[in-house]
């Protein structure tokens, strides 16, 4: 099969969005052509291409005046839908497609939907990492969700394409909000997650995230001047993954119980040995995929109910709610774990029900 993969990210390990995408499109590649088109800012490194199969057909520039001038020209959509559309990229893509037997297009990531609506093709398939109005209802106070809604309520429904979802809940707010039903297809683990099994019930907690975000910068900041202060300089931490500011940076080492391991590329074992992962999330949406992989390791989660969105009622017992100061002083305080109990999680985890609905829907004849 040739299939035409857009998506809004440079495929990597760097963010789990992007890991998603990378490990897909390595799968599907095994057996099958694949046009790669993605979008990358100046600071992003090399795409590493692992197999004969994928083809890079266009790397398309990102920084703050393209997406500025994309978006002064489709005013009439929320932003977030229009940085990476251009009539010049448009008319890009609809050549390639015109010229080449597609037997699929997908299209990944909420930012490149809007392609959908202008291109036609048989089988069009839109991955959607996270309900984007369920994102913007929790930030600004709610003051764009109406426009956001308006949006992707109009690409969505103008796509007439297949649409993918990554649980449960996000396929009830799409049915719920937009009146489209949506597929759930499972996540990509890697398989260094699956081997990985907790040896040792160590003393510290963990931080995992990519702290660009600011959904995960702000928890972490936050947790650090709220609910730190209060636990006392007994309670280890390392923080993991890529991204830290500068101002985040200062603040750790001013706290000595505190290790910053920064971007690791197999950082499962420290995760699996933890005590707990810590989730401190107050925006954003979709289900949380560093919380999967932490459970995947057999590491419970201190967290919100937004850091537990979408995961599994299977896990419950090894997901402990925390939504204030009070609550996660209490939580991490009073905290107690063993190797046996870690153990079952990852047992528990290891007997899960995966569905790659996604992979079948692409290569479907």
């Amino acid at each position: 099969m040739k299939i035409l993969y857009i998506t809004a990210f440079m495929p990597s390990k760097v963010s789990a969005g992007e890991n998603f995408s990378r490990q897909l499109i390595e799968d599907i590649a095994r057996e099958n052509q694949i046009d790669l088109i993605f979008f990358r800012y100046s600071s992003d490194g090399d795409f590493l291409r692992n197999s004969e199969n994928i083809k890079i057909v266009r790397q398309f520039k990102n920084g703050n005046l393209i997406k500025l001038l994309n978006c002064l020209m489709f005013p009439f959509f929320f932003p977030l839908f229009t940085v990476r559309f251009n009539i010049f990229r448009l008319l890009y893509i609809r050549k390639l497609i015109a010229a080449n037997r597609y037997d699929t297009i997908i299209l990944d990531f909420s930012q490149t939907f809007i392609y959908s609506v202008f291109i036609k093709h048989k089988h069009i398939i839109l991955n959607c990492h996270d309900v984007i109005a369920q994102r913007y209802s929790r930030v600004y106070r709610g003051v764009f969700k109406p426009f956001v809604l308006f949006s992707e309520n109009t690409i969505i429904k103008k796509s007439k394409a297949v649409i993918f979802c990554h649980s449960h809940k996000d396929k009830k707010l799409i049915m719920d909000l937009y009146g489209i039903r949506a597929n759930v297809t499972s996540l990509y683990f890697d398989k260094t997650v699956k081997d990985t099994y907790p040896e040792f019930c160590e003393d510290y907690f963990v931080f995992f995230a990519n702290w660009s975000r600011p959904d995960n910068s702000y928890g972490l900041k936050w947790f650090l001047k709220e609910v730190y202060s209060r636990l006392g300089n007994d309670n280890n931490i390392k923080i993991i993954g890529s991204g830290l500011s500068a101002a985040l940076m200062e603040e750790i080492k001013s706290h000595p119980a505190i290790e910053y391991l920064g971007f690791l590329e197999n950082p499962y074992q420290i995760i699996s040995n933890a005590k707990a992962l810590i989730s401190p999330l107050f925006t954003g949406a979709g289900i949380k995929v560093k919380v999967m992989e932490s459970l995947a390791c057999g590491t419970a989660i201190i967290g919100t109910g937004i850091s537990f969105e979408g995961v599994p009622e299977i896990f419950s017992d090894f997901l402990l709610n925390a939504e204030n100061q009070a609550d996660f002083v209490a939580q991490i305080i009073e905290f107690k774990i063993q190797i046996s109990d870690k153990l079952k999680l990852k047992t528990i985890f290891s007997n899960y029900n995966l569905n790659n609905s996604l992979k079948e829907e692409i290569l479907k004849d």
